[in-house]
């Protein structure tokens, strides 16, 4: 089974154009993306992480075939982004934020109707797709009133139906939440997760800068800067890209040179003859260091993981990356 979405060396140049390219006859180039190589698998959520200018949404516009690289090519469910683009556009559904397409005094069955009719659908069927849709994203009684009256909360749940029209295998969401307030972000959050993931099994590519956002619902993550993707792969293992600091935490009693054996290292002063140790182990490893501490002597009271806020490795990563890149905006 191919990947969800697969690029290949994508690469992306604007030109700016203003009164000082005009006037002095020396455009600036803006490398939006640089050669960017990445897969996300079927069925899953993946965060797409980076500053302002990082060339998120640049990433975005190419696979809905919005815009064209300059180079490199690209599927999405096995069509090709360059030779099969109208096969593409069936296969996504793309949630923008802040999106003015919908038409405010319709309502919002009215303009389920008009863009399912842009899909090709008539008659019964557009009829029971409109029903599906509004069912699945419980706008079912919100559904005759005008757009103009929603709120943002609603008007994002509409615009996740019209994303969901044409039964999409792929949904692409660009800052989803930028216009939501805590409980509608939360709600929207469960939504995508529970039902969108876990029910519909849509492979979802979820472009934010809201860390916590993707910290609680991806299950893998891109990191890009000035059009550069510095890592991706399971969320997991992107937390471990910090090292030293997420593991676990022991406190415990217990002879040093058994404490020195399993790379313990004492990062809290002793207390009442109780020491607090860090270990680097993996979860998988930690019930055998247990049983091998206590066969050496090690009297073990209290034991818990620690993990690295995705926020912090997140900012480590952007800055720490020494790399001669052009202006990106």
């Amino acid at each position: 089974m191919p990947p969800a979405i697969e690029l290949h060396h994508i690469s992306k140049t604007f030109t700016e154009r203003n009164w000082k390219t005009f006037l002095f006859q020396k455009p600036r180039y803006t490398k939006a993306l640089d050669d960017i190589s990445l897969t996300v698998e079927k069925g899953e959520i993946m965060g797409l992480l980076g500053p302002n200018g990082a060339g998120k949404t640049t990433l975005i516009k190419i696979l809905a075939t919005l815009i064209s690289p300059d180079s490199g090519d690209g599927s999405i469910a096995g069509c090709s982004l360059s030779q099969q683009s109208a096969a593409v556009r069936e296969k996504i559904g793309m949630v923008n934020t802040n999106d003015r397409t919908f038409y405010w005094r319709l309502t919002g069955r009215e303009n389920l109707d008009f863009f399912a009719a842009l899909y090709n659908l008539s008659g019964n069927a557009k009829k029971d797709r409109i029903a599906r849709v509004l069912q699945l994203t419980q706008l079912q009684d919100k559904a005759d009133f005008r757009f103009m009256n929603y709120s943002a909360g609603q008007k994002q749940r509409l615009s996740i139906a019209r994303a969901m029209l044409p039964e999409p295998e792929v949904i692409l969401l660009d800052e989803a939440t930028s216009s939501l307030d805590p409980i509608a972000t939360r709600e929207f959050l469960s939504f995508t997760k529970e039902v969108l993931s876990a029910k519909e099994q849509k492979t979802i590519l979820w472009c934010t800068h809201k860390l916590n956002e993707a910290d609680e619902i991806c299950d893998s993550l891109a990191i890009l800067r000035h059009g550069r993707l510095l890592h991706s792969g399971p969320a997991r293992e992107i937390k471990t890209l910090v090292s030293g600091r997420s593991g676990f935490l022991f406190t415990l009693k217990g002879p040093d040179k058994v404490l020195e054996k399993y790379h313990l290292s004492s990062i809290v002063h002793t207390h009442d003859g109780l020491t607090t140790c860090h270990s680097a182990a993996s979860p998988e490893q930690i019930p055998q260091l247990v049983r091998e501490l206590s066969a050496g002597g090690v009297e073990i009271f209290e034991l818990s993981a620690v993990t690295e806020s995705l926020e912090s490795i997140f900012t480590e990563l952007v800055t720490t990356q020494n790399r001669d890149i052009g202006h990106v905006s």
